[in-house]
């Protein structure tokens, strides 16, 4: 589930702005900002031990994403994977002594307990132009939609989140190439953390992956840091602002656990007078937490939790296969846009 930037650049409507604002986006706390906690080898097991229950949930949800069915009963499934996940865990993990596992996004509320309408599901699941935090109901899929499905995992006291987007049936190939753009961006991001970079270089290099390809950064929506809450310090944007490399960059530094995740806009990226990209117009719906594209076209989202190594990154919401995560991009998928 992606934060806000500190310092918005106003792609809303005013009164959306400052109704997400005064509503308690899901940023970090400004207090926070600077306050990067950095996860032991014992911290960083239990976030991919959740990472992995997250893991297979997603996949159910992914198989269960055709025409007709409804996004409710796609989040009923990724619940329910999620719970039964936890109970197998606890009984062979924990003999019967630790918690079942939680999906982390029911009944969030924003950082800090924010007044804000509780959220009602155990994942976000957005639809063609719905950018991020579409809430499940009773929308029934068809052929030829885009699906974002945002969720996340709580496993005794650790956190991980991550999203996917899904083609119903067949979709057109500018669909494709953005998906491919922004599973691009994530694999490069992975790949090019080393401890001692700082993150602004990365998000430079990432933001040029879909410049180059000619599709919009939701630039108001952020990665951030992960571990005990949902939304830690610091904020992980794919793209660069003057304000983010003066007062928000980071130096990445072995056990930085963070949650990456590009969103794109099938629109032409724009820039301000400072030479920033700034978000197409979006507008928050009545019910307190679904973004939709103001122009009508469509989105993707994808995301990873991240570990910072002592020689890398390793991504602990990818899907075992053997004894080694591994991502779900293709090499020719990140061939065709990562330089």
């Amino acid at each position: 589930m992606p934060g806000r930037p500190t310092t918005l650049l106003a792609p809303c409507a005013p009164t959306v702005a400052a109704r997400t604002r005064a509503g308690g986006s899901c940023q970090v706390p400004s207090s926070q900002r600077n306050l990067i906690e950095l996860k032991s080898a014992d911290d960083t097991r239990g976030i991919r031990e959740a990472g992995q229950i997250l893991a297979q949930a997603l996949e159910m949800a992914r198989v269960a994403c055709v025409a007709g069915v409804t996004t409710a009963e796609i989040d009923a499934i990724l619940r329910a994977s999620i719970q039964n996940q936890g109970i197998e865990h606890q009984g062979i993990e924990h003999q019967g002594i630790g918690q079942i596992a939680e999906a982390l996004f029911l009944g969030y509320t924003g950082p800090s307990g924010a007044a804000r309408v509780p959220y009602p599901a155990a994942s976000c699941i957005s639809v063609n132009d719905e950018l991020v935090h579409g809430v499940p109901g009773s929308r029934v899929l068809k052929h030829g939609d885009v699906v974002s499905i945002d969720a996340g995992v709580r496993l005794n006291g650790w956190c991980a989140d991550s999203a996917m987007t899904v083609f119903v049936g067949e979709v057109d190939a500018s669909m494709h190439r953005m998906l491919a753009c922004a599973e691009a961006m994530l694999a490069h991001a992975t790949r090019a953390i080393v401890p001692g970079r700082r993150w602004s270089a990365i998000a430079r290099e990432i933001e040029q992956i879909a410049v180059d390809a000619g599709f919009a950064i939701a630039v108001d929506f952020v990665g951030h840091g992960i571990g005990r809450a949902l939304h830690e310090a610091p904020q992980v944007p794919t793209s660069v602002t003057r304000r983010f490399v003066d007062h928000d960059d980071f130096t990445l530094r072995p056990g930085m656990v963070l949650a990456i995740e590009p969103m794109l806009i099938d629109e032409r990226p724009q820039r301000n007078a400072n030479g920033e990209l700034v978000s197409p117009a979006c507008t928050l719906q009545a019910d307190g937490w679904t973004v939709r594209v103001n122009s009508g076209a469509r989105s993707c989202h994808v995301e990873h939790t991240v570990v910072v190594t002592r020689d890398g990154a390793e991504v602990l919401t990818a899907r075992e296969t053997g004894s080694n995560a591994t991502t779900s991009m293709p090499a020719k998928t990140i061939g065709a846009f990562a330089a």
